[in-house]
């Protein structure tokens, strides 16, 4: 009887297991692409785990209170936000974020951030792959923008050369590297520790909002 049990069990784990082959998907990138310049960087004593999906709905008032610190138009303010936030506990303005305002957040490693106003989002985006970067950077998603978003991408690399530029998805920073040089091609590249699939996820993810 105990054999006949072990196969019944092997028999039901075998029919409820997950599809071989089908990817995991990732709940954190299914969120909005954005590009802020960085006015401020400091390390955080609590890094954070991970990248968060949102918990809230827009008109909670813990988003709203996340806002009025962490979005003010007051530099001492946000300078404040800057030093007590916590990038370790749960973020309610994760994915609500104010694109036109000023924004403190943290990424999935050791930093926190304070940054500008969006100066560009993947809604200005042609194209967009993944691959595996020959010069080391590991999983990348290349991406192209369309005759607008190049303008917009080539003016704002232009103004910030020497400057950092986070990448951000749903208001978290996936990478912040600094702008060398103007970047009139229309294209750059992202990375950030991502594994192929997420790469892949990314990509289906930006070519399906543009």
């Amino acid at each position: 009887m105990r054999i006949l049990a072990a196969v019944l069990l092997l028999a039901l784990t075998a029919c409820t297991a997950t599809e071989q082959g089908v990817p995991t998907k990732q709940a954190w990138l299914d969120g909005k692409l954005t590009f802020r310049v960085v006015t401020d960087v400091a390390p955080t004593s609590k890094p954070s785990s991970g990248y968060q999906v949102p918990q809230k709905d827009a008109a909670d008032p813990a988003v709203q209170a996340a806002k009025s610190k962490r979005q003010s138009t007051d530099d001492a303010v946000r300078k404040e936000a800057l030093a007590a936030l916590d990038c370790a506990a749960p973020d309610p303005l994760v994915g609500h974020d104010d694109a036109a305002a000023p924004l403190v957040t943290c990424d999935a490693g050791e930093n926190r951030y304070d940054l500008g106003p969006v100066a560009l989002d993947g809604e200005r985006i042609a194209k967009a792959t993944s691959s595996f970067s020959p010069n080391g950077s590991g999983h990348v998603i290349t991406i192209e923008f369309d005759a607008e978003g190049a303008r917009t991408w080539g003016d704002f690399t232009t103004a910030n050369v020497q400057k950092q530029v986070a990448i951000l998805i749903n208001g978290r920073v996936l990478s912040a590297p600094t702008i060398q040089s103007p970047i009139t091609g229309g294209s750059t590249e992202i990375s950030g520790r991502f594994t192929a699939a997420e790469a892949k996820q990314l990509a289906e993810q930006l070519n399906q909002t543009k």
